[in-house]
């Protein structure tokens, strides 16, 4: 199965791919809310507990068998997050494959580039389905 990054809004998501009915997504800000947390209030036990819940949700997506691949949407991705995020998925042998999702108009997410093998690119500007989004395979590290 596929795991997607992003920082890409919920709503911008589904203005912009058509088939989103076949993935699941993992959206940070809303299971931040779910615990009553933002961004700026968690504090270290929250964050445990929203990294469970986290892990929880890709295990339970991996063993899907309607799904094509899971989303996971975090505006707030940095350098920290991602060596927790790789472990997690490398837990996983269901996961078969991390790509980085970003936007072919406005790429936000340039300098996270070298961590992924596959780079898939989506336009604003189009509505399409996301096996039409544009990879770009085998970058250097």
């Amino acid at each position: 199965m596929k795991f997607y990054l992003t920082v890409e809004e919920l709503d911008k998501l589904k203005k912009s791919i058509l088939n989103l009915k076949l993935y699941s997504i993992i959206y940070v800000p809303a299971i931040l809310e779910e615990y009553g947390y933002t961004y700026s209030t968690i504090d270290e036990y929250g964050s445990f507990i929203v990294s469970n819940k986290i892990k929880d949700l890709i295990r339970t997506y991996a063993k899907s068998k309607r799904i094509r691949g899971i989303i996971y949407s975090n505006p707030a991705v940095n350098e920290e997050i991602l060596p927790n995020l790789f472990e997690i998925l490398a837990e996983n042998e269901l996961i078969t494959e991390v790509s980085l999702f970003d936007d072919y108009n406005v790429p936000k997410l340039k300098f996270y580039y070298h961590y992924f093998d596959e780079i898939i690119f989506f336009s604003s500007l189009k509505k399409i389905r996301l096996i039409e989004c544009k990879p770009i395979k085998n970058l250097t590290r």
